[in-house]
């Protein structure tokens, strides 16, 4: 079996199964997309409310500005292989509003075989991890990412693993303080840069089997 053909059989299983522990509010499953030969996977922690919508992860503003630092890079989003640890969209009601929260343990566990399978198919030669949620799942409790990110580490499998910060970090950050922001964004794009050039993209960015 093919990458492409496990890892649309893997979707199908995902969503047959974590379909069934939704709420009306979270709306659907989502899935990991790209290219699943690619050298490169990007794992963020979670969807929010437009992921859920759309079915996809990193669609709104923190996936333009991934979209675009990749593209800076050479790279489309459709060459890599992006995905979250958590499938379904962690909230929070009060009153008629729904936040998201960061994801509990429980859902963590929920999703993680299916994640692990993910992994394994995909099989990166790199493996980038967007925030500390989505780092300290897969490289450890005691991760902290203001001392962690831009340092290659061995991930599972064995595979290089790079955290950095998370894109709504970034662009929340911007918000509040302009100067730091812009330093907290040349970080994340020179972490992002480290990670495709390992990689290997500009010698046609896919695996040799």
């Amino acid at each position: 079996m093919s990458a492409v053909e496990a890892i649309a059989a893997l979707r199908d299983e995902t969503v047959a199964a974590l379909t069934l522990t939704l709420d009306q509010d979270q709306i659907q499953v989502v899935f990991g997309v790209g290219d699943p030969t690619s050298p490169l996977m990007i794992v963020g922690e979670a969807p929010g409310p437009q992921e859920a919508r759309q079915g996809e992860p990193f669609v709104g503003p923190s996936g333009a500005l991934l979209n675009e630092t990749l593209g800076e890079l050479g790279v489309s989003r459709d060459q890599v292989w992006i995905s979250n640890v958590v499938k379904v969209w962690p909230l929070t009601r009060s009153g008629r509003s729904v936040r998201t929260r960061p994801p509990t343990a429980a859902e963590q566990r929920a999703s993680w075989p299916f994640f692990e399978r993910e992994l394994e198919i995909v099989h990166p030669r790199v493996l980038v991890l967007l925030g500390g949620t989505a780092a300290r799942a897969i490289l450890g409790k005691n991760f902290k990412i203001t001392a962690g990110r831009g340092q290659w580490r061995d991930g599972p499998r064995g595979i290089p693993t790079l955290a950095t910060f998370h894109p709504s970090y970034v662009l929340r950050l911007q918000g509040m303080d302009a100067a730091r922001g812009d330093e907290v964004l040349a970080q994340f794009k020179q972490d992002l840069r480290r990670a495709v050039e390992r990689a290997g993209f500009g010698g046609g960015g896919t695996k040799e089997e």
